[in-house]
């Protein structure tokens, strides 16, 4: 009998510690919808509408105030986003929350309901419609959806070219080039140059080939300018402004750092999940005199509500004091911005708040910080692989070429600058910029160069450069 309830009781601690560890993982969207889902599942459990006062530093910080804070953070964002531009590798790694949005094929639809069409052209063109991605192409081969449809390839094509008058126009396209050929409509000259363009030069486009288009082509660069100004305001995802069907994305920070009165001060984002409460009735009855059946449930029930608050409020308390050591660590990145970050791993936090290194990767994961800087996942402030410096550059803290994390962002960030300074007629090459890192500090090389500049989407130097015009078309 002892021994049947010792392994009881080994078998809740173990899913009470499970269920601990699962909660301090979730970042703020998986926590709502694990919350909703107890209070539904929970009959004890009430959700209450109005959230608890509460800030980091417990003097009571009203919904108004958080809400104020974030919005002043994502207008200070706003303003620093020109050069403050987040890198393209770490948007893609980003893992966002979701919204409803407007689907494009349901826009289509409602195009065609009005069109003055057969049904047997409807029930075709509804078809492609449900064929296409998010972005508005046709995914599917034509020849195949024609064998589907039981229709000639004729009728098919005809088709496809009534779906293509459709808006946003580009819709229906099977490729890039067919996308931008659907949207020239003009018969002007800049058109017809735009054209022939798409049609021959895409490629050298997308490179900035424009000495190669002019000469192969016979005509001025002030020509081919215009016209690849032209093809600039088509769009390459004419799907894009619309929501997937399902939702579109965005993200919800987990934590606050702002400055007040010259002081940064953390706060917890606990205004996205609902708070949890013990409805007073099952309170009541618990404590009566029933020891049956039915008490037995709701003690239950009332316990692991009460546990799970308690693990949501340790994972707040854990995220607040890991954050507390990032800013004490990175206050030059609150401070001054990107390429300020200095070397930090999770395994130095966990032996300053005496934790396991895998309590804080845990509380790591999934989690966003807002500051005036823009949004980051706080893997950001750690080091992505050992900070390796050169031999006589322990002073600076240059990284080497195998430089990872802090080093790695700050190289990046002196590379956007440089960058951001060059005579856009001539701009630098890979060995150009290499020397001028190496004129701040940096040992790295070309290839390196390379490397860290198509990590953060900057072209290289024929790519980036500006052709004069000396005319207009």
């Amino acid at each position: 009998m002892e021994l049947r309830q010792e392994q009881k009781l080994k078998q809740t601690l173990s899913q009470n510690m499970l269920q601990s560890t699962e909660i301090l993982q979730m970042g703020q969207l998986e926590l709502k919808e694990y919350l909703e889902d107890l209070a539904l599942e929970n009959p004890v459990v009430d959700m209450d509408e109005m959230r608890s006062e509460k800030s980091s530093d417990d003097k009571g910080e009203s919904n108004e105030d958080f809400i104020r804070r974030l919005e002043e953070l994502q207008s200070m964002d706003a303003q620093n986003r020109q050069y403050y531009q987040d890198e393209q590798d770490e948007a893609s790694r980003f893992e966002p929350a979701e919204r409803p949005g407007m689907d494009l094929r349901d826009a289509l639809m409602d195009q065609i309901l009005f069109m003055k069409i057969s049904k047997e052209e409807f029930r075709i063109l509804e078809y492609m419609i449900l064929n296409l991605d998010d972005n508005g192409y046709l995914t599917e081969d034509l020849p195949l959806l024609c064998k589907e449809l039981k229709i000639s390839e004729e009728d098919g094509e005809r088709m496809l070219k009534v779906l293509w008058k459709l808006e946003p126009k580009g819709t229906g396209a099977r490729n890039l080039r067919e996308c931008l050929l659907i949207q020239l409509e003009g018969g002007s000259e800049v058109d017809e140059l735009a054209r022939r363009i798409i049609e021959d030069y895409l490629e050298e486009l997308g490179r900035n080939r424009m000495e190669i288009i002019a000469r192969k082509l016979k005509c001025s660069m002030d020509q081919v300018l215009t016209a690849s100004d032209r093809i600039r305001m088509l769009n390459p995802r004419p799907g894009s402004g619309f929501g997937s069907g399902k939702y579109q994305k965005y993200l919800v920070p987990d934590v606050l750092v702002v400055k007040t009165e010259g002081r940064f001060q953390i706060i917890i984002n606990d205004e996205t999940y609902p708070q949890l409460s013990i409805n007073p009735y099952y309170l009541t009855l618990m404590k009566g005199e029933d020891s049956g059946e039915a008490a037995g449930y709701i003690k239950n029930k009332v316990k692991q509500a009460e546990w799970v608050c308690h693990c949501v409020e340790q994972r707040n308390r854990t995220l607040y004091l890991l954050v507390q050591e990032i800013l004490k660590a990175q206050i030059a990145f609150f401070e001054g911005g990107r390429g300020k970050l200095t070397a930090l791993t999770q395994r130095s936090v966990a032996e300053k708040l005496g934790m396991n290194e895998s309590t804080i990767s845990r509380a790591v994961r999934e989690k966003y910080l807002q500051c005036q800087w823009g949004l980051f996942p706080l893997q950001f402030f750690f080091s992505r692989g050992s900070i390796q410096t050169c031999p006589a550059a322990d002073a600076k803290n240059t990284p080497s070429e195998k430089a990872g994390g802090a080093g790695a962002e700050a190289v990046k960030e002196q590379i956007r600058i440089l960058v951001a300074g060059e005579d856009k007629k001539k701009p630098y090459s890979d060995r150009i910029l290499a020397e001028k890192l190496g004129e701040a500090g940096f040992s790295i090389s070309r290839r390196t160069v390379a490397k860290y500049r198509e990590a953060i989407g900057i072209a290289d130097a024929s790519g980036r450069k500006v052709f004069e015009r000396k005319n207009t078309l």
